[in-house]
């Protein structure tokens, strides 16, 4: 029996990369799983992905994280359909390159809505159900850019350090209610967002599966043992 057997887990960026990764973690764990991205056609190869791994059942929603009122009408009829979520990954981001005075604020207001604002309004909407049960995992996925700065993605650092502080101030808020907030922060991961990344030695990045693997240990380990940060840093040797 898998650790997240009969629990239901919302991950969203769960289209590609991290998300899908996660969400398969989570599937061979048994869970029910919310699925949570734009494209819905690569939300129900995700989902396809994850009922071959044992996941107790699948829902896909495609959904614009950065309109606020999409997040409400999905976190409604996730409460509806299933009381509470107990385990939150906010994991859908996107980058955008540029530093200080390069780049268009209309495209920053973006980044900042899907890296920042939609983790703290999903969290605000599904945390109280844990709070009233004593018992949840949030995890959110955020950058080494939150702890060592970008020399050339600014606002991407921005929006990582600004979901580092949201992240560490619910760990602070929640963890006497039983609930586990956990930040990932990763460093390059071979990703299709560090494709462009000039000089990068893919040898060395992260795989997606190291991230699900932070993810899982987030919802393994107990309350009280609990980090309220993983950081993973690039590997110094090739992955195998």
């Amino acid at each position: 029996m898998g650790v997240l057997n009969g629990r239901t887990a919302l991950v969203t960026g769960a289209s590609r990369g991290i998300g899908r990764a996660i969400a398969r973690a989570f599937a061979r764990e048994g869970a029910k799983l919310v699925l949570v991205a734009r494209s819905k056609d690569a939300l129900e190869a995700t989902a396809e992905l994850c009922t071959k791994d044992g996941a107790a059942a699948t829902e896909v929603h495609s959904v614009d994280l950065t309109d606020g009122a999409a997040i409400d009408r999905l976190c409604e009829a996730v409460l509806r359909d299933h009381d509470a979520v107990d385990v939150l990954v906010n994991n859908a981001g996107q980058g955008v390159a540029g530093h200080a005075l390069d780049g268009e604020p209309d495209e920053w207001d973006e980044v900042l809505q899907l890296n920042v604002a939609a983790p703290m309004r999903l969290t605000r909407r599904l945390a109280p159900k844990m709070r009233e049960r004593e018992h949840g995992v949030v995890v959110n996925i955020g950058s080494i850019a939150a702890i060592e700065g970008m020399t050339n993605s600014g606002v991407y650092a921005a929006t990582k350090h600004a979901l580092r502080g949201w992240s560490l101030s619910s760990y602070e808020k929640l963890r006497d209610a039983g609930i586990k907030v956990v930040l990932v922060n990763p460093a390059f991961v071979d990703t299709k967002l560090t494709e462009d990344v000039k000089g990068a030695d893919r040898t060395r990045m992260l795989s997606v599966d190291d991230v699900a693997e932070a993810a899982m240990l987030a919802v393994r380990t107990s309350p009280a043992c609990c980090p309220q940060e993983i950081t993973l840093r690039l590997t110094k040797r090739p992955m195998g």
